[in-house]
């Protein structure tokens, strides 16, 4: 298929970028869990920050859907919620306009998600191993995303690299591989959104 050719091509032509990005945002997580966990009131004061997340007004809406016990609209409700506000309005979109500000929101949702994921229990340790793959394909989401706003201004300033006329013409192209990006993107958070909403009801 030519939407998964072109993603592997991108992933292929910024292999280093893409590591260098896994590098930084997977470290960071377990950086962010590691300190926590020793650190005292990092725990509480990160636990007590996602608690005020989930209870904003969108965040609610996808909550009650998993109370409810609804697979289907915890799935699409927490994909649309991934992919709208996670990806496109806080990585994506700002990084259109400000340079690789993708970098900086994607480690902060890392420093943001591993203080209340810090084991500070062997039982929480073995539950957070349990759960290991989901956030990291999920993470793996925002990685993506973060990779096509590096690509962006990289292909931008560097339009001669590229062998482009100018710095506009780097920018679409930046752009369009930005946008092969997606469909990776996409499956990856409708996969953890069924993941997730299947598991939280078979737990509950």
């Amino acid at each position: 298929m030519r939407i998964l050719t072109n993603f592997r091509t991108v992933l292929r032509e910024n292999r280093r970028t893409y590591l260098l990005i896994n590098l930084a945002v997977y470290g960071t997580l377990v950086a962010t869990m590691i300190v926590t966990s020793l650190v005292p009131g990092l725990y509480e004061w990160g636990l007590k920050n996602i608690e005020a997340f989930l209870d904003a007004p969108g965040a609610s809406t996808v909550v009650a859907a998993y109370t409810s016990g609804d697979i289907l609209a915890a799935t699409l409700l927490t994909f649309v919620a991934n992919l709208l506000f996670a990806a496109l309005l806080t990585t994506t979109l700002p990084s259109l306009v400000i340079p690789f500000f993708g970098v900086a929101a994607t480690v902060g949702r890392a420093v943001f998600i591993g203080m209340p994921y810090a084991p500070t229990s062997p039982e929480q340790a073995i539950a957070i191993v349990a759960t290991s793959p989901v956030l990291v394909i999920e993470f793996q989401a925002y990685v993506l995303a973060t990779l096509g706003s590096v690509i962006l201004w990289q292909s931008t300033f560097g339009y001669r690299r590229r062998e482009l006329p100018s710095a506009r013409a780097g920018y679409l192209a930046g752009l369009r591989d930005n946008l092969r990006l997606y469909p990776g993107i996409v499956a990856a958070l409708l996969a953890i959104a069924l993941i997730e909403a299947i598991t939280y009801n078979l737990l509950h």
